[in-house]
């Protein structure tokens, strides 16, 4: 299972995955899976500019998840999302879905 926790400063923030696995029946500690970050050059919008998901851990829907938290974060404190990094471009621009939170 993921989950996404994310920080925020005056001036930037981040949205980490995390993942709890098992080995042999017994739950591991977390393990930091990827990062999205961003940058706020004013208090009503987020420059996304960076989205990673670690080595060994692509292909799981990971930086999706990561993208709809920060969609999620925007709707609801009433920010704008200018998608900077190409990941994040390509994922809001391709419905009309997330128009309302695009600058």
């Amino acid at each position: 299972m993921i989950t996404i926790q994310h920080q925020e400063t005056e001036k930037s923030g981040i949205f980490e995955a995390w993942m709890q696995s098992t080995e042999e029946g017994a739950c591991t500690d977390p393990v930091q899976v990827g990062e999205m970050t961003y940058q706020r050059p004013t208090p009503q919008r987020m420059v996304i500019d960076h989205t990673r998901v670690f080595e060994g851990f692509e292909g799981r829907g990971i930086a999706r998840q990561m993208v709809l938290a920060a969609v999620d974060f925007a709707r609801s404190n009433n920010r704008q999302i200018i998608p900077l990094c190409s990941y994040a471009q390509a994922f809001l621009t391709r419905t009309d879905e997330f128009q309302d939170i695009l600058r």
